[in-house]
């Protein structure tokens, strides 16, 4: 029982430094596209520790839940629950979304502007709720 719920704090832990290191991608995101190219030159050392942040918090944050979230799973013994297989597919979509937010970051390090796809302009709203709705699949288990 002690083991289950150490996971478990570890496991909120890592949500958290996730969850908030998207944010904090997403907000920067945001403040590049609309930065002046006079004021770029001092924002790009903001940027270039955003990024330090991302590579060493956020991404190993973002293991570390799906490692301690498929550890949960497998203490508690659970069956497959449609709720648990919808918040996965909602943990998968933030997964991707990481991905597409890191590596449009780095690249862009290095010039100008910003380069993204459009869709990372809804990134932080996709977020919240995303994360709002694994919340509810978890502690209310509607499905």
């Amino acid at each position: 029982m002690m083991t289950f719920m150490l996971v478990k704090s570890l496991h909120l832990v890592a949500i958290t430094v996730w969850i908030g290191g998207m944010l904090l991608l997403a907000v920067a995101m945001a403040a590049w596209k609309k930065m002046p190219v006079a004021e770029l030159s001092p924002g790009l050392r903001i940027f270039s520790a955003i990024q330090r942040f991302n590579q060493t918090a956020t991404l190993p944050a973002m293991v570390l839940t799906w490692l301690s979230g498929l550890a949960l799973t497998m203490m508690g013994n659970w069956p497959p629950s449609l709720s648990l297989i919808v918040k996965a597919i909602f943990v998968l979509a933030l997964s991707a979304l990481h991905g597409m937010q890191s590596g449009s970051f780095r690249r862009s390090l290095g010039r100008a502007e910003l380069k993204a796809p459009a869709i990372l302009g809804h990134a932080a709203a996709f977020i919240l709720v995303a994360l709002v709705a694994c919340v509810l699949l978890i502690v209310l288990q509607p499905l």
